[in-house]
């Protein structure tokens, strides 16, 4: 007597395997990486060159806003070379960082 298996139950253990998820891509996140990592860190808090720590400032978007297009103090302005778009997703991402 042959046993004759389906071929769908051939390929059950492939189905049951874990996926392992990336966390999503948020937008600003790659221009803020590229841009504000350097000195804010990638959580936002760490500090290096006198950066502030985002995830305790009390500036709304329209300050953050600003800062980014202007630069203030050390940190140097991105409004030559973000476009508006860039900086309202560079901004929008560090009020992620709380």
């Amino acid at each position: 007597m042959k046993l004759r298996i389906p071929v769908t139950f051939l390929f059950l253990p492939f189905l049951a395997a874990p996926v392992l998820a990336t966390p999503p891509v948020l937008p600003g996140q790659l221009l803020y990486q590229k841009n504000c990592m350097r000195c804010h860190g990638a959580n936002g808090k760490k500090g290096a060159s006198g950066a502030h720590d985002l995830t305790k400032s009390n500036l709304n978007a329209f300050g953050r806003t600003y800062l980014v297009t202007n630069g203030m103090g050390k940190m140097p302005a991105f409004g030559k070379t973000l476009t508006a778009a860039q900086v309202q997703q560079v901004v929008a991402y560090s009020l992620t960082l709380r």
